[in-house]
């Protein structure tokens, strides 16, 4: 595993979207 210091970065992008992408997931299986 390397670092870099956009590792930092990158993790908190990675980190929101796949929050985003589970909180899209749920929301349209409730309104569907």
């Amino acid at each position: 595993m390397f670092w870099t210091p956009y590792a930092d970065w990158i993790y908190t992008v990675v980190s929101l979207s796949g929050l985003l992408l589970i909180c899209w997931l749920v929301i349209g299986r409730s309104n569907g």
